[in-house]
């Protein structure tokens, strides 16, 4: 009986909380871009049971509706149930208007969120 295994791969991941702070690491796995992106969900949430040693040593909140994952390049939003490709330029208009957004004083997630309302939630697929 023959088994077949997947080829491990390392891949580069960001997960950013925009205009707050850039996490980047290396995960290697044999994963798919799809499973990658719930792994990272689970490893970055507080109470998941599955939170990473870089994801507890930052301190940070949990990963949340509207933060952005980098998988190789490759942007993602994180949506109320999955995920929505965005392009890079997406991101960085995302950012701008975060740290340009009167709430921004209250923190970035506040800001984010403001900024999503404002934009009715409408997400700019690729």
């Amino acid at each position: 009986m023959g088994y077949s295994f997947g080829v491990m791969k390392k891949n580069l991941i960001h997960v950013i909380y925009p205009d707050e702070a850039v996490n980047s690491f290396v995960m290697t796995t044999d994963m798919s871009t799809a499973d990658i992106l719930e792994r990272v969900f689970a490893e970055w949430n507080h109470g998941s049971g599955m939170e990473c040693e870089m994801f507890i040593r930052s301190q940070k909140r949990s990963l949340s509706v509207n933060d952005i994952v980098v998988v190789n390049g490759t942007y993602f939003q994180c949506a109320n149930f999955g995920w929505h490709e965005v392009s890079p330029e997406y991101v960085n208009a995302l950012e701008k208007e975060v740290a340009n957004h009167p709430s921004r004083l209250d923190g970035a997630w506040f800001a984010l969120s403001e900024v999503m309302w404002g934009r009715k939630c409408v997400v700019e697929t690729v």
